[in-house]
């Protein structure tokens, strides 16, 4: 398990209990260690600074406890923004009907990325398969992508 894993399941329960859900975590290295994090309200109101200075004191509380990075290290918390990272297979089917883009690690037809608008979520075998509705030219085609080929994926929000 990875450092961003073992971060998001100590703090992803504090966070809920706060009314927040956990986006992602990003901890990213060179001179100074970033641990990003980005958060959620739950009942779907927009993050607020407050929002972030609670969540961050929870979250700067528990990386201090776990003591899972040694060095210093600067903690950021804030919104997921409007191109919305989408990060386990629940965001994709929460977002069914919403535009997105997806980054593939495997081309499909040619492509590494695709756009269009996320149709459904089904469960085969072992993976998951997300569905893309795709405008090409004059007709628009469905594309089946297997949740394991997806490198990185967001969502256009409207606000």
């Amino acid at each position: 398990m990875g450092l961003n894993e073992k971060i998001a399941n100590a703090i992803e329960a504090p966070l809920a209990g706060k009314g927040y859900g956990l986006v992602r975590v990003l901890v990213s290295g060179g001179h100074r260690t970033v641990v990003a994090v980005d958060i959620e309200r739950l009942d779907d109101a927009p993050v607020t600074i407050d929002d972030c200075v609670e969540a961050n004191r929870l979250v700067s509380a528990i990386l201090d406890v776990e003591d899972f990075i040694k060095n210093a290290y600067t903690l950021e918390v804030s919104s997921p923004g409007e191109n919305r990272p989408l990060t386990k297979i629940g965001d994709f089917e929460r977002f069914c009907g919403k535009d997105v883009k997806i980054e593939l690690c495997n081309p499909i037809n040619g492509k590494r990325k695709v756009f269009g608008k996320l149709v459904r979520v089904e469960q085969i075998s072992d993976d998951s398969v997300v569905y893309l509705r795709e405008e090409c030219d004059t007709e628009a085609v469905e594309l089946g992508i297997s949740y394991k080929n997806i490198k990185k994926a967001s969502v256009k929000r409207v606000f």
